[in-house]
């Protein structure tokens, strides 16, 4: 009997088994596939940028979740930066302990050494890339191309345009502001009037230089010798220096209200100088000043500038990460960010409906195409710095002008030559 009962409760066991394998298991009994509740997981994107506190919220509240809507299994987690130098080496360090941000809205000026690191992923490498490439204004699109490869597309763009005292523009008799640089100099001289700069860096000087005529580096940025100290340079920054000798250039004057006030007769600068004023502000900057594209010379303008979106090299989720930047560039996205003020990449955004309450677009849309791209070499962080330590030491009158050039020259290609700065 004892035998008997331990096979039935052998039997009970082997009976229980079966049901619950086969209530697991629902293809036991048909060809059908298990229903699993269990949903994908999501890819988390980690994006790092500068805006400002608007522009931060338009992209969190407004851009953000209208992508999560489109594309429901990626999440986008926004982490404002302050926009400073420290931000350079925080990003190197995260990206070094392998723990970057998966996007970074970056300053065009970035690129080349964060590619020439190995830090960011070249997206010329995605198969759509090129049918991306036509929406862009060249000069912002160029900024992202380095070594063969493009590491990064361009967000928004901005130049410098000239902003005129209309007051005294109306007092020198011309009834338009000067288009070439040639005429620019000769209204200043003739009618003794004073440009407001910040300071002799490459930003405030680089398009005064070049529009002088003068030269940073040869064409393909491998040399400075034999173009910063040539005979042109020389002769465009003494131009320079002589405006400054004689009062026509000024360095001491508040540049903004330099200009409103009647103080300075013509500085230059971004679209920021309209877009942090109220409107009444605007307003009133639009009564008592002309601005105009910077005077043009051999076909370039003022220096360009701008951001980038670029993809880390580390991130775990490149195709999602290029899925983001893309989106970031079509029209809609881009018309929300020209509500803050930020000059949109995309050059097919319909920017007419904006001139009332931005009637400074239309200026700085009509200087892109003709923007000075600086040099797009990967030490430029220490070239700017040289090119600025000597203007200053020039203008302070500490150094010549042929030896300040020269000995400029000479640091920016060791610089080029021993760091491989391209």
């Amino acid at each position: 009997m004892e035998v008997i009962r331990q096979v039935r409760i052998f039997l009970l066991i082997i009976a229980l088994v079966m049901i619950v394998t086969g209530c697991g298991n629902q293809t036991i009994i048909g060809n059908s596939r298990p229903s699993l509740d269990v949903k994908p997981s999501k890819e988390e994107l980690v994006v790092w940028h500068t805006f400002g506190e608007y522009e931060t919220h338009v992209f969190e509240s407004i851009l953000i979740p209208l992508f999560e809507e489109q594309y429901p299994r990626i999440d986008v987690k926004s982490v404002r930066q302050p926009y400073k130098d420290e931000l350079k080496t925080w990003l190197i360090s995260r990206a070094s302990t392998n723990n970057p941000p998966d996007i970074i809205r970056m300053d065009i000026v970035w690129i080349p050494s964060f590619a020439q690191l190995g830090l960011i992923h070249p997206v010329s490498g995605f198969d759509d890339f090129n049918e991306l490439k036509d929406q862009f204004y060249e000069e912002p699109l160029q900024s992202n191309y380095y070594n063969g490869k493009y590491y990064g597309v361009p967000l928004n763009t901005n130049t410098k345009v000239s902003i005129y005292n209309k007051e005294m523009l109306e007092a020198s008799g011309a009834d338009h502001p000067p288009e070439t640089m040639d005429e620019f100099i000769e209204m200043i001289e003739n009618n003794q009037f004073v440009i407001g700069m910040e300071n002799f860096s490459i930003w405030d000087t680089l398009h005064y230089f070049y529009g002088l005529g003068g030269m940073l580096t040869d064409p393909t940025y491998t040399k400075a010798t034999g173009y910063l100290d040539s005979e042109k340079s020389i002769a465009a920054v003494n131009k320079l220096l002589t405006l400054f000798q004689n009062g026509n250039l000024t360095t001491s004057i508040a540049k903004w209200n330099g200009v409103i006030e009647g103080n300075s007769f013509v500085i230059d600068e971004g679209p920021w100088f309209f877009s942090v004023q109220t409107p009444e502000q605007i307003d009133y900057i639009n009564e008592v000043t002309v601005s105009a594209p910077f005077p043009i010379s051999n076909g370039k303008r003022a220096v360009l500038g701008g951001e980038n979106l670029v993809i880390s090299k580390a991130t775990k989720h490149k195709e999602a990460a290029w899925t983001f930047v893309k989106w970031m560039t079509s029209k809609e996205p881009q018309t929300y960010l020209a509500q803050t003020g930020l000059i949109p990449s995309n050059k097919y955004v319909e920017l007419s409906g904006f001139y009332d309450q931005y009637p400074y677009y239309q200026t700085y849309l009509d200087s892109l195409d003709d923007a000075l791209l600086r040099p797009t070499v990967a030490q430029w962080w220490d070239i700017e710095e040289i090119y600025g330590k000597y203007f200053t030491l020039i203008f302070s009158g500490r150094i010549s002008v042929e030896d300040g050039l020269a000995q400029a020259a000479n640091e920016i290609d060791q610089i080029l030559i021993n760091k491989k700065g391209r």
